[in-house]
């Protein structure tokens, strides 16, 4: 019998860990076996860290996107087959990431159809970041998210906490005039609003049919290449205990100040200890906790992983997380500090497959 997968896209910063973490507690108090694939184009990924903290069977696909790597996220997915059986695989693509339908949905239809059950493609969108149409309709990062939407069968408008009845509404009507055809539904993290409903197609029986929708591969790569990716790993002593939300929002209010509000894509940030662990994500001006264990005090031994998505050279986002991360480290008086990172500007997309009809 195939095994269920459902993939939810979306640009940097929606709000897919969130819901993914969200989904897979439903189903798993539901009696179901879940597990989860991220991705990222470098090689420490929050997010992993994230959902292992909590307890989710996780795999990864790193160094390029899942449709450039596809043979690696069809071992992933089939290692976990093999062994957790797992009644639902959720995947996590990069969130600059598009045509998702010719290049890995497709594929997966296409080639492994006694092996995989495809969901239909489920895709994000930022209530935040849209107004009449798609905000910055020029600039690079709106033609990946108007494609995103375009493509997608089933649009989740997130954080709806953060808009009025009203412009809820009218959000609603403008997302369905870019894609007539696919599922509008609201949704918000802190009430629960339409996280039944998401949660139902997951589990349902529904399967992805629509055809790709052409995307301009020389926008594309300029888009994605945009961006600054940066991803770090830090390890430290505090001698002293310490409030570790207090550090980590220090060190991201450090960064966003180096930035304009509509250059930060995404950063995010896990901290962790034996004692506790503490999420923490910077969209355009918002900071925010994704989640927390145990106790703010920490003491001893600790851990910090760092993701930051931001419109910027690498050599200048390098500078500026180092900075902010090793300057409130020493501030708060933390000892033997380590550090390895990496920072780059994506490459060219090339996909493994890609199925322009579908078929």
């Amino acid at each position: 019998m195939p095994t269920r997968i459902a993939i939810l896209g979306g640009f940097l910063g929606a709000g897919k860990t969130t819901l993914l973490t969200k989904l897979a507690k439903t189903f798993t108090d539901k009696g179901k076996t879940v597990a989860l694939i991220t991705n990222d184009q470098g090689d420490v990924l929050v997010d992993t860290q994230y959902a292992k903290e909590l307890g989710i069977e996780t795999t990864e696909v790193l160094k390029g996107c899942f449709c450039c790597k596809f043979p690696d996220f069809i071992d992933g997915a089939r290692k976990l087959v093999d062994a957790k059986r797992p009644d639902i695989i959720m995947a996590e693509p990069v969130g600059s990431c598009t045509d998702l339908l010719a290049t890995v949905v497709a594929p997966l239809k296409l080639r492994f159809p006694s092996e995989f059950d495809v969901a239909p493609l489920t895709v994000l969108l930022d209530s935040t970041r849209i107004s009449e149409g798609v905000e910055e309709e020029g600039s690079l990062g709106a033609f990946l998210r108007k494609h995103q939407v375009q493509e997608a069968e089933v649009i989740v408008l997130t954080k709806t906490d953060l808009i009025s009845k009203d412009d809820k509404e009218a959000l609603v009507g403008v997302v369905r005039d870019m894609n007539p055809g696919a599922r509008v539904v609201p949704y918000s993290a802190v009430s629960g609003e339409g996280l039944a409903e998401i949660a139902s197609l997951v589990l349902s029986h529904e399967k992805s049919v629509k055809r790709p929708v052409d995307v301009d591969y020389e926008l594309y790569a300029q888009a994605e290449a945009e961006l600054g990716w940066y991803n770090g790993t830090y390890t430290f002593e505090l001698p002293s205990e310490l409030d570790s939300y207090d550090l980590c929002s220090s060190i991201m209010k450090t960064i966003a100040q180096s930035y304009q509000p509509g250059e930060v894509a995404h950063v995010k940030l896990l901290f962790s200890s034996p004692s506790n662990a503490l999420k923490m994500s910077l969209v355009l001006g918002g900071l925010g906790v994704d989640g927390v264990r145990g106790s703010r005090r920490v003491k001893g031994k600790c851990t910090l992983n760092m993701n930051a998505r931001v419109v910027s050279t690498p050599e200048v986002l390098a500078k500026v997380v180092r900075e902010a991360v090793i300057g409130n480290l020493k501030e708060k008086g933390a000892t033997s500090i380590h550090h390895k990172d990496d920072c780059f500007a994506p490459g060219r997309p090339n996909p493994t497959y890609r199925y322009k009809n579908g078929v």
